[in-house]
């Protein structure tokens, strides 16, 4: 036997054994897999570390699941607000926001900081008083309440597909006109945040927007109908107000049905991507006087097209808003003593 050789057989099968793990099936990174989360919309995406530097495959995994699910989460992640900007933007162009400044030491975060209760619990589809409104959007829970504060979402897509069919027929017809004046965020009481309902008036509607979207749209990259719902809708086209308020109370009913939504319970940490174009979503407004605090970003969508081929319009376009709220809550008490 040479001098030193049983050494070198040791090392050859020690080699050669190596390599047949790293062959192994098991020993291959995790796919990553997803739970659905109801019948007709949600799902949680299991094996995927969030971070800027995803394979490409897993950028396709998630966006397929969104195209198809909806809505995605993603539980205990570890994104900073660089971190999501940054993540967004493997998934198209970022867009602020047209009238609130993005958070602070970011490009386009619209951040989302409750006080006093107050959260964003009207039904709506974000930034639909732009006519590219946008394609998607990916939220990121910061700081939950210690109790509620959840968000719903509703599938547009599977709404328009349960209407019955004369429903469908009057929806494929119907335009209606998108703004983002006196948009109404919360149905809470104003005193409650008096402080609220003038940033609303005073900084999100302080430029005018306004926009002729058809209710029905086809979606670009599944062909599907969706719905364009939400509390953005300041009318529909061709309609006086009691019959046009009748008319969207009817079809976001059906949008809205407890069976095509899902509810997610906010943690730390937790992601949220979802289909603006085929979804509605609203916040559960609670969670007391506790703060609340996420952060959204929103990726460059296209102008909808009807189900006739004819695509939405710009009617009021970045316009500056005469009206400034300067009026204080009303003081029961002390109109009762004048």
């Amino acid at each position: 036997m040479l001098p030193g050789g049983e050494q070198l057989t040791f090392d050859i099968r020690y080699l050669w054994g190596f390599a047949l793990m790293s062959l192994s099936p098991l020993a291959a990174p995790a796919q990553p897999t997803l739970t659905r989360l109801g019948g007709n919309i949600g799902a949680e995406i299991h094996g995927i570390t969030l971070s800027p530097d995803l394979p490409e495959q897993d950028i396709d995994f998630i966006y397929k699941a969104m195209l198809e699910y909806k809505v995605v989460f993603f539980r205990r992640q570890t994104l900073d607000s660089a971190q999501q900007e940054q993540l967004g933007a493997r998934f198209g162009t970022l867009v602020s926001h047209p009238t609130v400044a993005s958070a602070k030491g970011t490009n386009h975060i619209f951040e989302l900081k409750a006080r006093k209760g107050r959260a964003a619990n009207t039904w709506h589809a974000d930034m639909t008083f732009m006519a590219s409104y946008p394609k998607a959007s990916i939220l990121r829970c910061i700081q939950p309440a210690p109790y509620g504060g959840a968000t719903l979402w509703a599938n547009t897509v599977a709404a328009y597909q349960a209407l019955p069919k004369p429903l469908q027929e009057l929806a494929d017809r119907l335009w209606a006109i998108h703004t983002n004046d006196d948009y109404d965020h919360t149905d809470l009481i104003a005193e409650r945040d008096w402080e609220f309902v003038q940033w609303s008036a005073n900084v999100f509607a302080a430029r005018i927007f306004e926009t002729r979207h058809p209710l029905v749209r086809v979606h670009p990259e599944t062909g599907e109908k969706s719905l364009i719902l939400g509390n953005f809708i300041k009318r529909l086209a061709d309609f006086n107000l009691p019959d046009s308020r009748t008319l969207l109370e009817l079809f976001l009913s059906h949008a809205t049905r407890p069976e095509n939504t899902l509810t997610w319970h906010w943690q730390a940490g937790d992601i949220a991507m979802w289909d603006n174009r085929a979804t509605l979503h609203r916040a559960v407004a609670d969670f007391g006087d506790f703060p609340r605090l996420l952060q959204r970003v929103t990726l460059v969508g296209d102008a909808p097209v009807s189900t006739d081929g004819r695509a939405s319009e710009q009617i009021v376009n970045d316009q500056p808003n005469p009206r400034v709220l300067l009026e204080t809550p009303h003081q029961w008490a002390e109109r009762a003593q004048a």
